[in-house]
């Protein structure tokens, strides 16, 4: 099938599934699952995490339009393939606009851990080649940025070493994470060293009663 996306976001969304596997350890998938049951639990609530829901935001998107859908939600869950291939603020807008009032957004994003040079120089090539990938924090400012408020209790920057494994082995069917690496030892560094990661994060749309943001508290982390 041929999707009308650039050739990197339809190959990436097209392997996606079979790609999972390998990105993730069982025990990443159960924390995630674990993760997201926690906060839906007994709720009325939207999965925008499969491929299915993110070929129509993506669709919606390239239209510069918004999804067909009359319905309102106890929580939104934003994880999958969507949270790589939109950009935080237009991701965030879209779900915070089928919330009901108080309602909660949970998402599982990828990301990296921080500025090291290694990761600088993955995330400056994954920009040009595929699509922008954040640090944690500048992540959780660009979620900000779009009006809505992390929980700081239960958010925070979780490493999946996985990653980095899979891609050296060559394990996914989706080649662009390779060609990244590949650059970046082309370029001297060694790719291991990639802070690769997810922020799992739970957070309300913000209102004008909302106190100062927590900046220094606004992510946890694993390490």
């Amino acid at each position: 099938m041929t999707l009308p996306f650039p050739s990197a976001a339809s190959d990436f969304l097209q392997n996606y599934s079979r790609d999972a596997a390998f990105r993730w350890s069982a025990e990443d998938l159960v924390a995630q699952q674990q993760f997201v049951n926690a906060q839906v639990a007994r709720k009325q609530w939207r999965d925008w995490s499969t491929e299915s829901a993110a070929f129509q935001l993506m669709q919606a998107s390239f239209a510069g339009t918004s999804l067909a859908e009359s319905n309102r939600y106890e929580a939104i869950v934003l994880a999958g393939p969507i949270v790589e291939l939109l950009q935080p603020d237009e991701l965030f807008s879209s779900a915070t606009a089928f919330l009901n009032p108080g309602g909660t957004i949970v998402a599982i994003m990828p990301c990296l851990r921080d500025n090291s040079p290694e990761s600088q120089l993955f995330a400056q090539i994954a920009a040009s080649t595929l699509w922008p990938y954040h640090t944690a924090e500048e992540l959780l400012e660009l979620v900000r940025e779009a009006g809505v408020k992390p929980d700081a209790r239960l958010t925070r920057f979780v490493s999946i070493p996985r990653f980095n494994e899979a891609v050296r082995k060559d394990q996914f069917a989706f080649k662009g994470f390779r060609r990244v690496f590949e650059e970046l030892e082309a370029q001297g560094y060694d790719a291991t060293e990639v802070g690769w990661g997810e922020v799992r994060l739970v957070a309300t749309p913000r209102d004008d009663s909302d106190g100062p943001r927590d900046e220094a508290n606004a992510v946890g982390n694993d390490l």
